[in-house]
C-alpha cells in the first residue's frame, strides 16, 4: 500500500512537471539569475517532489521529456534516479553529469546520491564524492545564497 501510494505520488509530480513553465531552465539564465532561480527552488527534503522535479530540469539535465525521475525515500542514503531515454541530444559518452548532480546535492538537503542512466552508461555521485571535488561541504549550495551563485557562475564560464 505504501509503495502504491509513494508511485501515485511521483507520477502524479511528473504529469505537473510537464505542465509548468520552463523558463526556469538552465538554457538562457545569466548565472546570477538561474543561482536565484534555484536558491528560490532549494528544498530539505528529497520526498518534496515537485520541488526534485523543478531542481533536476534547472541543474541542467535536458528538457522534459527526455527523462524520467525517481526517487529512493525509504531508507538512508536517500537518492534520486535520472534515467535518459534513447533520443540524447549529444552522444551519451560525451555528457558530464557531475555539475547537476552537485547541483542537486546542493539544493536538496538531504539528498545523499544521485543515480543517472543513460543507455550505455550509469553515472554516481554521493554527497561525499562531491564535497571532495568541491573541497567544501556540498551542503553549503544550499545553505550560503553566495558560494551557490559562485559556483553556477564558474559553471558557465
Amino acid at each position: 500500500m505504501f509503495r502504491r501510494s509513494i508511485a501515485a505520488v511521483l507520477l502524479g509530480g511528473i504529469a505537473l512537471a510537464g505542465c509548468t513553465s520552463s523558463d526556469a531552465s538552465s538554457s538562457g539564465a545569466a548565472a546570477p539569475d538561474r543561482a536565484d532561480q534555484l536558491w528560490k527552488q532549494r528544498t530539505d527534503f528529497v520526498g518534496d517532489n515537485s520541488r526534485v522535479i523543478w531542481l533536476t530540469r534547472a541543474a541542467g539535465f535536458g528538457p522534459d521529456g527526455s527523462y524520467t525521475i525517481s526517487l529512493q525515500t525509504a531508507a538512508k542514503p536517500y537518492g534520486v534516479t535520472i534515467t535518459f531515454d534513447e533520443d540524447l541530444p549529444k552522444p551519451v559518452d560525451s555528457i558530464d553529469f557531475t555539475s547537476p548532480s552537485t547541483l542537486l546535492l546542493g539544493t536538496i538537503g538531504n539528498l545523499g546520491t544521485v543515480h543517472v542512466e543513460a543507455p550505455g552508461r550509469s553515472f554516481d555521485l554521493t554527497s561525499a564524492q562531491a564535497s571532495t571535488q568541491l573541497g567544501y561541504d556540498v551542503k553549503r549550495l544550499g545553505r550560503d545564497h553566495e558560494q551557490l551563485t559562485a559556483y553556477v557562475d564558474a559553471l558557465d564560464d
